[in-house]
């Protein structure tokens, strides 16, 4: 897969706007399933790159452009980070979303590779951070979190409060991860309510296997 970040350093400063944009609507963030807290970090390191390089253009010193340089990377990481987990095969971001990200939509075209076969057992604990959730995806034939051969990844999917969504596609939030386990955090303001989570194995081309059965777990 071609790197899709732009070579030139205006070119990323056009598609840093447009990122910008994107991730500033509360509306999109929750209806592409992102998580805030995960939103906020991005939109800080475009921030940081987009100030740093206003500093050099006003004083082209090489501390400015060291700076420019660090935040510059940083940026870099983070976008192809939040599209390879958030956008790229995020079946909810319609594919003129992901063309004003830069992200090309997936291929369309029909896979000689299926999705899935297997159907994970989502197994939800708490971490030492009483705010938090541990979501395990369990392989149901080994009895252990690995992944099955025809899985690249796990989706993940939740919601807080609320009455229980009848399926795992019907969760608001999700991510991709293409670790069995992932850590989900909550506020303070969650703390008694009800997180219903499910998971499904993904394949490298983002089709998804059956959904897990929807559990749910306690915040605090």
């Amino acid at each position: 897969m071609a790197d899709w970040m732009p070579k030139r350093e205006q070119d990323l400063v056009d598609l840093c706007g447009k990122w910008k944009a994107v991730l500033s609507d509360s509306q999109s963030v929750a209806a592409y399933g992102w998580e805030q807290a995960e939103v906020t970090a991005v939109l800080g390191k475009i921030d940081a790159f987009l100030n740093a390089r206003s500093g050099f253009e006003a004083d082209d010193s090489s501390a400015k452009r060291l700076l420019k340089e660090e935040a510059k990377d940083a940026v870099s990481s983070a976008l192809r980070d939040f599209a390879r987990t958030s956008v790229r095969y995020n079946k909810k971001i319609p594919d003129d979303v992901k063309q004003t990200l830069g992200i090309h939509p997936a291929d369309t075209k029909p896979t000689p590779h299926p999705a899935p076969a297997s159907q994970p057992e989502t197994v939800v604990e708490n971490t030492v951070n009483h705010y938090e959730h541990r979501v395990r995806a369990l392989n149901r034939g080994r009895k252990d979190t690995a992944k099955p051969g025809d899985a690249y990844g796990v989706r993940y999917a939740w919601q807080v409060g609320g009455e229980r969504p009848p399926a795992g596609e019907d969760l608001p939030k999700s991510r991709f991860s293409r670790r069995t386990s992932l850590v989900i955090p909550h506020t303070e303001a969650d703390q008694g309510k009800t997180a219903y989570y499910a998971s499904c194995y993904e394949n490298s081309k983002g089709d998804q296997g059956q959904w897990s059965p929807v559990v749910s777990a306690i915040i605090g």
